[in-house]
């Protein structure tokens, strides 16, 4: 298993110069759900916008590489030559789905069809992901280490007809199990527990997979196997959810950025970012945007102040991204106060320089709230490289 992928510490001092164009990285949850999509196909499928991909993403192709799929790799294309819906092959090692929960999730339900054993890995923060209960519920056959929970090894197929799911914690799960329906014979009934976050990236996977042929729909459940039949192209859009950290630089630089322009329907979720006034107080519900909890509440702390709620579900993320977050804006002597689903946040703070090297607890959306901070007052932060989770080049766009 890979230890944190926060060897290292990267120095970012204070800037007397601002940037004045941020970029945005391809979406990994969109590339990563084309990716498996595109495996079960049986046409060749061209991904484009692909340059400056996510390490997440990256794990999620190299692992279907490994189940014997072809892809050719260009700079800003990978094309997936599909092998249909029972194409996937043993791999004779385990796939190192490295910090991907999502890569994680959606390989561990593909690979049940196989039906020989099948080892997955990854580092320290995607062991601490693992819902044991999850699995077991699949009706595999799943192995856990007695301490530990990666490596895991999964044994299919899936015998289930009626499937519990609770989707409290994280949609992936049902995701997961959607994306993997080309390969079953019949119906699946799904029960589903409670209400289900992160609404948008189901919604995702449901419209990715209509695209593809699905007839299923995210207000039904029952999940009817479909012939995967993807367009012969398709195209990456930025990840919108990394505007949070440019709205955070331009407010504690007062300046104003060129960013790329982000489709709404390609939001998923970080469309509350785009009327939000971060110099007045703020009510913002994140119960479909988690990932943007930590630079956002670093930003209207320096802004207007105000209240996060419905991020729950951020407490299951690399990190507890609530209590990470209090702990982490401290650093910058930034006081922020943890509430049930979120934090309540004072505004017009000042940002002050670290004491001592701030901890990003192998998160990389910690990580790159504490680079854009520092960008400000100078700091030493944990995690020279975890920004390459998400957005390789970051650390290079803040520092041309």
């Amino acid at each position: 298993m890979d230890q944190w992928p926060e060897a290292g510490v990267v120095s970012i001092p204070a800037k007397s110069k601002t940037i004045e164009v941020a970029r945005l990285p391809p979406s990994k949850s969109h590339l990563i759900r084309w990716l498996l999509l595109a495996s079960q196909g049986d046409a060749q499928v061209e991904i484009r916008g692909v340059s400056g991909a996510a390490k997440d993403a990256c794990a999620m192709r190299d692992a279907l590489i490994q189940l014997g799929v072809q892809i050719d790799i260009q700079e800003n294309l990978w094309r997936v030559h599909g092998v249909g819906p029972n194409g996937f092959n043993t791999p004779s090692c385990a796939l190192n789905m490295q910090n991907s929960g999502t890569g994680l999730r959606f390989i561990g339900v593909a690979i049940a069809r196989i039906g020989e054993w099948v080892s997955i890995d990854g580092d320290s923060t995607l062991e601490t992901r693992i819902n044991r209960s999850f699995w077991r519920s699949l009706g595999l056959d799943v192995e856990f280490d007695s301490e530990r929970n990666l490596p895991m090894k999964i044994k299919g197929p899936m015998n289930r007809d009626l499937l519990p799911l609770d989707c409290q914690q994280s949609s992936q799960y049902l995701s997961a199990v959607l994306l993997s329906m080309p390969s079953r014979e019949k119906d699946l009934e799904l029960a589903i527990e409670g209400s289900i976050v992160s609404r948008r990236h189901a919604q995702l996977s449901f419209d990715l997979a209509s695209k593809c042929g699905s007839p299923n729909s995210l207000e039904k459940h029952v999940l009817k196997p479909w012939k995967c039949k993807p367009p012969t192209q398709v195209e990456i859009p930025p990840d919108a959810s990394h505007v949070a950290f440019w709205k955070l630089y331009e407010i504690i630089h007062d300046s104003t950025l060129q960013l790329p322009d982000v489709q709404p329907e390609d939001s998923i979720g970080a469309e509350i970012l785009q009327n939000l006034d971060l110099n007045h107080f703020q009510t913002v519900n994140l119960n479909n945007a988690n990932d943007l909890i930590t630079p956002l509440a670093a930003a209207m702390a320096i802004g207007g102040g105000g209240v996060i709620v419905g991020a729950r579900h951020a407490q299951y993320k690399e990190s507890n991204r609530i209590e990470c977050t209090v702990e982490l804006l401290s650093k910058f002597s930034i006081d922020v106060e943890r509430t049930e689903d979120g934090l309540k946040i004072p505004g017009g703070q000042r940002v002050l320089a670290p004491e001592s090297i701030v901890p990003t607890f192998g998160d990389h959306r910690m990580q790159m709230t504490a680079v854009i901070l520092a960008t400000k007052v100078g700091a030493e932060i944990e995690g020279a490289n975890l920004h390459e989770v998400s957005f390789p080049q970051f650390i290079d766009v803040i520092q041309p």
